[in-house]
């Protein structure tokens, strides 16, 4: 597959709503863009390891387990979860570390770098694609991190723009923010409860 194909079809997962745009955007208008760009490599590394990985020969190995599918599976499915609860919990139960920076810095920090790491469209869309994306150079190292460093640097591109437009409506949405960001919680705990309970019904 060209590159120009493979950036195409990486918009799908990269444009529909996940972890990563979710913080991003919560970032920007709850601290400022430059936080959540800060933020965003973190995210940005997270995917380039996982994408990394999938297309040097994890995602051999996975296609070929179904044990390790569905691991993969829920580990995503229960971080996306997890991301859900502390979002709700801080939209309407802040915490009292919210203003230590410390605390702020490294927590928001690994919080966005595991939400590159088992973001679940990351894992499903490099799994099915690497047959087609390395053809008879599965093992070769540059390719893969061709490929997984251009959708990278194409998510980390959509993503800071997404976050630049929130920001400029960050005025108008303030009186919002609280309810916006409980909607969004309850949205991730939502999917991924229901994609857990899929995941269950498929072992039974």
């Amino acid at each position: 597959m060209d590159m120009v194909n493979f950036l195409g079809l990486s918009l799908l997962p990269i444009l529909s709503p996940g972890p990563s745009t979710i913080l991003v955007v919560r970032n920007s208008l709850r601290y400022s863009w430059m936080f959540a760009v800060r933020r965003l490599l973190a995210d940005l590394g997270g995917t380039l390891i996982t994408a990394t990985l999938l297309l040097y020969g994890l995602g051999a190995v996975i296609a070929a387990s179904n044990l390790l599918v569905v691991g993969i599976q829920l580990a995503g499915a229960c971080y996306v979860l997890i991301i859900g609860i502390r979002i709700l919990r801080h939209a309407y139960w802040p915490s009292p570390y919210s203003l230590d920076t410390a605390h702020r810095f490294h927590g928001s920090w690994l919080e966005a770098f595991f939400a590159g790491l088992l973001n679940p469209k990351t894992l499903v869309f490099f799994s099915l694609l690497f047959p087609l994306l390395l053809g008879e150079n599965r093992s070769h190292l540059t390719i893969a991190l061709l490929y997984s460093l251009s959708y990278s640097l194409l998510k980390g591109l959509v993503l800071a723009v997404a976050s630049g437009v929130f920001l400029l409506a960050k005025n108008r949405l303030r009186p919002h923010l609280r309810p916006a960001n409980g909607t969004l919680g309850a949205i991730l705990i939502a999917a991924s409860s229901i994609f857990l309970v899929k995941i269950s019904i498929n072992l039974w």
